[in-house]
């Protein structure tokens, strides 16, 4: 059962029961009994945390996505489009693989690759995985979006959710994979205030996801006669 904020109480009529308005650590309003249940107070917010719809359309990456980047450790990657988006060097995290900006530096637009060796059932047991350790690291969550697509042949798992880090509002856009060796999530955010006028962005960055095979370590070969050694 998700911990409750700080609440104001609220007397509805002479019911049996007395009931209390609270807040859900997500952001979602709730009633709360004295026998210590409780329900949403908008059924929406129920069906989006737990239904995930199913979208006919079919989705795939664009002729600007010319560019792949490979993961390392699972069958999967990811194509995106160079004249947007650079790959930054800066260290960021041991799952994420990949981290790019874009290029206009006045349009703070970021995305990201992340794998992880993990063994999943299903992608619904990964959203559940997913969604309570995002709401471990954050400030507010609410999920906004939540369903099943089609993606360069893929069947992936789209969620679209709000958070606040350390007092900034960000919004994201993901998509999850799963490989026989763990799971891949293509990652598109921004500022909460601006992701909605760049969606067509976001939506183009996701739709680059792709099955891959995995990239090879790079071997250097010598032939006879070796280099020579660099003095100390």
């Amino acid at each position: 059962m998700k911990k409750i904020l700080p609440f104001i109480t609220l007397l509805v009529g002479l019911y049996a029961c007395a009931q209390v308005k609270g807040v859900t650590e997500d952001g979602n309003d709730v009633i709360l009994f004295d026998d210590g249940t409780w329900k949403f107070v908008n059924e929406s917010d129920a069906q989006t945390l737990e239904k995930i719809d199913e979208n006919p359309a079919v989705f795939g990456k664009s002729k600007d996505q010319s560019a792949l980047l490979k993961s390392s450790r699972l069958d999967a990657g990811l194509y995106y489009n160079p004249k947007k988006w650079r790959i930054s060097s800066q260290a960021v995290g041991s799952h994420i693989e990949y981290f790019l900006r874009d290029k206009n530096a006045e349009n703070p637009l970021f995305g990201f690759m992340t794998t992880e060796k993990l063994q999943i059932t299903d992608l619904k047991s990964l959203k559940n995985l997913m969604l309570a350790n995002i709401q471990r690291n954050v400030d507010f969550f609410r999920l906004k979006q939540s369903e099943y697509r089609t993606v360069n042949g893929l069947k992936v798992l789209y969620l679209r959710y709000a958070a606040n880090v350390k007092g900034l509002d960000f919004e994201y856009g993901t998509y999850y994979y799963l490989t026989n060796s763990g799971y891949c999530a293509v990652v598109f955010y921004s500022a909460q205030s601006e992701f909605e006028k760049n969606s067509a962005a976001a939506e183009q960055f996701l739709n680059g996801i792709v099955k891959a095979e995995k990239q090879k370590p790079t071997e250097v070969i010598y032939t006879s006669p070796p280099p020579p050694m660099r003095p100390n």
